[in-house]
């Protein structure tokens, strides 16, 4: 009898043991999966990027499909490993509405960076100023956009912040009108100053002759007549063209004796008896 019940023991001992083994084998199975998946994860986002995919949308695509591999992995090892996941996601449940009011700024932000996404106002290394951000694009992640300034600094922003307010995206259309305005002398000629800067727009090839540029007095100052041409040109031109001719018809104007006056006012002094 007792040889008998130290076999039954023996093989329950044994059936425990191979119980714990397989599970544990399956959770570890499951984890590599999990591993590969996020592998493959990373490649099909980086030929989905090679294949056009914007690539300031690839940290929130591997972020939002990675997360989403982490939960239903943990959810599965701990179902294998016997733990009453039932129970968990019924507790969870249960406080969704707590979890939903104190991390409500964090899904406001994935929120919002869903609809960046999917609206694409802008894409990798834009140029835009939306309130106090200014800076070129260069990531949407979960939570937060990030940015390079034109100084170098890095920027962090909040997705809602950028979400919630006017963008302005300086790269996105493929043209933008140049305007140069110049304050003239009033005993000079504006129709004089007006030819210089037609001769200077007709002799560069990079302003666009459609729409076809365009020049006039825009307006009498206190102290100057001001002239103004406005000329159309791509997008990547347009600085480098702001600058040079800025430069260009200050000289232009010094050649031709066309004066560029300081502020100035008359003053009459009244003499009293």
């Amino acid at each position: 009898m007792d040889s008998v019940k130290h076999f039954f023991q023996d093989w329950m001992g044994n059936a425990i043991d191979h119980t714990v083994l397989q599970r544990l084998f399956a959770a570890l199975l499951l984890l590599v999966i999990a591993k590969g998946l996020l592998i493959l994860l990373k490649y099909a986002v980086n030929h989905a990027e090679n294949r056009g995919m914007d690539t300031s949308a690839k940290p929130l695509v591997f972020s939002l499909f990675s997360y989403c591999i982490y939960i239903v992995t943990l959810l599965l090892v701990l179902h294998v490993l016997g733990v009453n996941t039932a129970g968990i996601v019924a507790m969870v449940g249960a406080a969704s509405l707590a979890v939903g009011l104190a991390l409500k700024d964090a899904l406001a932000n994935i929120a919002s960076g869903l609809l960046l996404l999917f609206l694409r106002p802008f894409k990798a290394g834009d140029y835009i100023e939306c309130g106090n951000i200014k800076g070129n694009i260069v990531g949407i992640s979960l939570f937060n956009t990030t940015l390079k300034a034109i100084d170098g600094l890095y920027i962090s922003a909040p997705n809602s912040s950028l979400w919630g307010q006017p963008i302005v995206n300086f790269s996105k259309n493929p043209l933008r009108r140049l305007e140069i305005t110049v304050g003239i002398d009033y005993g000079d000629s504006p129709e004089k100053a007006l030819d210089i800067m037609r001769d200077v727009v007709a002799g560069e090839p990079l302003f666009m002759r459609k729409p076809e540029p365009q020049f006039f007095v825009a307006g009498l100052e206190d102290s100057c007549v001001n002239v103004t041409f406005r000329a159309w040109a791509r997008t990547q031109d347009f600085f480098n063209l702001k600058w040079k001719y800025t430069a260009e018809i200050k000289k232009r104007f010094a050649e031709e004796n066309i004066t560029i006056p300081f502020p100035q006012r008359t003053v009459h002094l009244v003499e009293r008896p």
